[in-house]
């Protein structure tokens, strides 16, 4: 079946009880929430809010925030949400200077730490937006809105990153059916209710494609089961921190996922493996930037290329290079895109480096090695180090720092420390380096950005702190 356009405004007219987000407690239907997003669209008209400026938000995901999200979405503004445990420090007001925010967003008390931080912009309530007087008809923007972006912080701060705003108006999304979402499907859902991109991505899809989206706000795998049984869900979305839980309580829905999404950083293939024998051969995975979503792979796909995150989508070209100079297959290098033309900004360049090493298959596939940091040589060795320990089994997630000697954090499923710690040492050995410092922790004991990726900013420190033996 071709793809359709459909958005959340076409399911209230046709279903408007129909329940469109269900967050612990909180709940709406489509019409009310489309309703509210009208609101708080004529809301930041009145308040004099230009089109096309940058708005931020720290409403937890749920009901009123999807609703600003599709009003931001179909009136013409950007924008970013912004985690709140970010307040407590002055990152919070560097995101909005960095993204040329006009006004913060909050809830009823301006958030759980926005009402006392110094923000460098004005602050509403999405109530007092929502309660502007009836102003009559609300035309759409000429130009769509978008949801802007930052970065994880895995290596430090996180940084606001531009989008280009999209050129026509808000026409919602192309509904696919492989993708599980739409009136004719289950649930969508959020285990993990970050605010990065990457994983409100899927659930804002599924929303606009007329799914009703769950959020889990509080992870367990026990949690993630039960949901999906209870609202019939057919598609969600895990970190691979969570994918991983599951996979070492050996817990899955008694209802089949029909796509279970991951993404947002390296997926071990002993754990992706563990995975499809736990959920079945329904896991998608994709591989992008904060300009756009770039690769994707089925399971199917993935069982013939082991340890890939897929080919390009249409209209994406993806280069490996060195120094400026492109690379054959199967040899690493930085990834380098040619994006589409609406996913370009004017001032970016026509081949975007993306930070990330990998190489590329005979047959397209892509391979990520790992994050580009210091000098090219550097990073390419210590990333190609990562990325056979990645592939070792047992390993759950690894991060390697250290020059010239290697450390190496690794986590491990249940049992496989021991085996591991010695692999590691081998690993090292057979790429010239000198014998590593070994750090073998358990499955989930690295510290994480709520994206679930490994902060590897001040790892030293923190194992410093926790007072663990070096293996």
């Amino acid at each position: 079946m071709k793809p359709y356009l459909w958005d959340p405004w076409q399911t209230a007219a046709e279903l408007p009880s129909r329940t469109a987000v269900v967050a612990d407690g909180e709940h709406c239907t489509f019409a009310e929430l489309t309703a509210r997003a009208d609101a708080l669209g004529r809301g930041l008209r009145s308040a004099g809010v230009q089109d096309g400026a940058v708005l931020t938000t720290d409403l937890p995901t749920g009901p009123r925030f999807f609703a600003l999200a599709l009003a931001a979405l179909r009136y013409g503004y950007g924008l970013l949400p912004v985690a709140p445990s970010l307040f407590a420090s002055s990152t919070a007001a560097r995101l909005m200077t960095d993204a040329r925010a006009v006004l913060h967003v909050g809830g009823t008390d301006l958030g759980p730490a926005a009402a006392t931080a110094a923000l460098p912009v004005p602050s509403l309530t999405d109530e007092a937006l929502a309660s502007t007087a009836n102003l009559g008809p609300l035309p759409l923007a000429a130009r769509a809105g978008h949801l802007a972006y930052a970065t994880s912080g895995t290596t430090g701060e996180p940084q606001a990153v531009p989008r280009a705003r999209p050129p026509r108006p808000y026409r919602g999304v192309a509904v696919d059916h492989r993708y599980a979402a739409g009136l004719v499907f289950g649930a969508h859902v959020m285990g993990n209710p970050a605010y990065h991109l990457g994983t409100l991505g899927p659930a804002l899809y599924a929303l606009q494609a007329g799914s009703t989206v769950v959020v889990q706000r509080t992870w367990s795998a026990d949690g993630f089961a039960e949901l999906v049984d209870r609202h019939g869900a057919d598609s969600a979305f895990l970190g691979i921190d969570q994918l991983v839980d599951a996979v070492v309580a050996d817990r899955s829905p008694a209802r089949r996922l029909r796509v279970l999404f991951h993404g947002g950083s390296a997926c071990p293939p002993a754990v992706k493996r563990s995975a499809i024998d736990l959920f079945g051969p329904v896991l998608h995975e994709y591989y992008g930037t904060s300009k756009s979503t770039l690769t994707q792979i089925t399971t199917p796909e993935w069982l013939r290329h082991p340890g890939s995150v897929g080919r390009p989508l249409p209209g994406i070209r993806i280069e490996i290079a060195e120094d400026g100079r492109p690379l054959p297959p199967g040899e690493p290098g930085e990834i380098c895109v040619r994006l589409r033309t609406a996913d370009r900004d004017s001032a970016d360049p026509e081949l975007l480096h993306t930070g990330d090493l990998g190489f590329l298959d005979d047959d397209g596939y892509l391979f990520v090695v790992g994050r580009k940091t210091g000098l090219q040589q550097d990073s390419l060795d210590t990333a190609h180090l990562e990325y056979q320990i990645r592939m070792l089994p047992g390993v759950a997630d690894v991060a390697v720092t250290g020059d010239p000697v290697p450390v190496c954090y690794v986590e491990t499923l249940p049992g496989q420390q021991e085996r591991t710690a010695r692999k590691v040492v081998r690993a090292a050995e057979l790429l010239g380096f000198p014998r590593p410092t070994t750090r073998i922790v358990t499955q989930g004991t690295l510290p994480r950005t709520p994206s679930g990726k490994i902060r590897r900013a001040g790892l030293d420190t923190w194992w410093a702190a926790t007072g663990e033996a070096t293996a």
